[in-house]
């Protein structure tokens, strides 16, 4: 119907749907080949000129001149005076499905002709013969498929028939006539066409016209008819007097379903009720469908694109929230809490590890091309100098860290010698000299431990100020290349804040124990330090 939308390609036909159309001199040749009124010189002549074009045109006269019908005859007998030979047609498969749109579409050419052509088009179809008949939908005139109702007595167009009877957008009237055609149609015996269900329980139709699609199948087959009057018995919309008979058919058939069907009358409402809750019914739907209508407007679905875009990037955001992402790691190290500082930094691995993450971006990608199409690339800025910085992440190796813990204590060693020259030794040298490489050897140890500690922070830190931010901010510019990149720095940070927690966790056990011998000595600290660090030297070799 005119609401159906006309296919572009229709199965074995790869002729787009404006062409799929003769032209002047074609439909031309076409009437005059069906005109049993002109002279058979025009008809031949007619026959011949599409025999010289070929292709579709072609395809169109031979299915007039082989179709069924009362001009079959005649326009046979042109055909032997052409001398036009069909049969080993030149035109394809894809030709022959154009030639028939030619001959359906024709609006001078004879009812017939058009019809058969346009149930040829939907026996064609290798899709159930939806798309040829959507086809033919829009060839033929919108209120002219009353024939079908005299095609299917004579035992062709059922199929075509059955899809036009399932149409909500046909006209109901005409759908009841060829739904009775239907039910007239001989059967196999328990089967009743779908469609014609339908139509005996669609409450829009007159209850005088289901009744009679009813009687219609009762008559042929009066078993299979029994569902069909109880739906009729058992609809309130249905007029009392309707319900009866078929109640009374039902009498004659079934009577215990018939006496099933008598007892529920009392149980239904009132026709006036029940009209009223199908115009509820209707109004809902109808609601319903325009509500439909504008969630699928161009306006609402890039109102929903960018709730989506902005949902995604929101949550980008805050998995790196410092109020969300291990916001208690300072207090954690100070307590010195090894399964809570480990939780903390599980925490952070699962959030910059989540494969949701990655997916998240892949979807905004795809989601932006959707929503600003080629002007996406366009809109991508190039990368800010503080995101590409934040890429770049305190690192600590153990190295390094025992690095540090000489360097602490070298520093230590050398500030106790300056005491020593400034104010002189304590009576105890030996004692002094263990009391200080306890002492400097304590002091080490928590530096270390606050150098592991602070290096965790200083990660924290980094992640949830400046590398996350940085690259929920590139997902949220559209510079889908510099957040990958940022998103890839984020898991080499977390591998580092694995490294240091291991670091943090064995500052505390690892011993730092340093030998102020490895250092350069005046001669007389020199002769202390080791007396203390081996006892060996007589006491006269030690200074006053």
């Amino acid at each position: 119907m005119a609401s159906v939308e006309r296919p572009e390609f229709l199965p074995d036909c790869d002729t787009p749907a404006r062409y799929r159309k003769a032209d002047d001199a074609t439909l031309t040749c076409l009437v005059r080949l069906a005109d049993g009124s002109l002279d058979d010189h025009w008809r031949t002549s007619s026959l011949q000129a599409c025999e010289m074009r070929g292709g579709a045109a072609l395809a169109a006269a031979s299915f007039i001149v082989q179709a069924p019908g009362p001009w079959h005859e005649d326009v046979q007998r042109i055909l032997r005076l052409s001398k036009v030979s069909i049969d080993r047609p030149s035109y394809s498969a894809s030709e022959y499905t154009a030639g028939l749109c030619y001959v359906a579409g024709a609006k001078d050419l004879l009812a017939g002709l058009r019809h058969r052509a346009a149930d040829a088009l939907v026996h064609r179809s290798n899709d159930l013969g939806v798309l040829g008949y959507q086809e033919a939908c829009h060839l033929l005139p919108r209120n002219s498929w009353d024939w079908l109702a005299d095609a299917v007595r004579d035992g062709w167009a059922l199929w075509t028939a059955i899809l036009f009877t399932e149409d909500e957008a046909a006209p109901l009237t005409t759908r009841m006539r060829v739904g009775v055609a239907l039910a007239e149609h001989e059967q196999p015996a328990g089967y009743v066409p779908q469609a014609v269900e339908r139509l005996v329980a669609h409450q829009g139709a007159s209850s005088a016209d289901r009744l009679a699609l009813a009687l219609a199948v009762a008559q042929r087959a009066p078993k299979d008819a029994v569902g069909l009057l109880c739906c009729l018995a058992s609809d309130p919309i249905v007029q009392a007097g309707h319900r009866m008979h078929a109640i009374g058919l039902l009498d004659e058939i079934d009577p215990p379903k018939a006496e099933e069907m008598r007892a529920l009358q009392t149980r239904l409402p009132s026709a006036q009720v029940a009209r009223k809750q199908r115009r509820d019914a209707v109004e809902r739907a109808q609601q319903e469908a325009a509500a439909r209508r504008e969630r699928e407007t161009p306006e609402a679905v890039l109102r929903r694109l960018d709730a989506e875009i902005e949902e995604l990037l929101d949550d980008l955001r805050h998995r790196g929230s410092a109020d969300f992402l291990a916001d208690q790691l300072d207090d954690h190290i100070a307590e010195n809490s090894w399964e809570e500082v480990a939780q903390d930094v599980a925490d952070m691995c699962s959030v910059i590890r989540d494969e949701s993450v990655e997916s998240s971006l892949h979807l905004l990608e795809v989601l932006t091309q959707i929503r600003y199409g080629d002007e996406s690339d366009s809109l991508m800025g190039t990368p800010d100098p503080e995101e590409l910085d934040a890429r770049n992440f305190p690192r600590l190796t153990q190295e390094g860290l025992n690095e540090y813990a000489r360097t602490e204590a070298e520093r230590a060693w050398a500030f106790w010698r300056k005491l020593v020259e400034e104010h002189g030794w304590d009576s105890d040298q030996l004692g002094e000299v263990d009391r200080q490489e306890a002492e400097v050897n304590q002091n080490v140890r928590e530096c270390v431990e606050c150098k592991t500690g602070d290096h965790l922070r200083e990660l924290q830190q980094h992640l949830v100020w400046e590398l996350w931010p940085s690259f929920a901010g590139a997902a949220e510019r559209r510079n889908y290349g510099t957040a990958r990149a940022l998103l890839a720095a984020a898991g080499l940070l977390a591998d580092e804040v694995e490294r240091a927690l291991t670091l943090w966790k064995a500052a505390s056990t690892e011993s730092y124990d340093f030998d102020p011998l490895t250092m350069s000595w005046p001669c007389e600290f020199w002769l202390v330090l080791e007396k203390s660090k081996n006892c060996s030297l007589p006491d006269e070799y030690l200074p006053e």
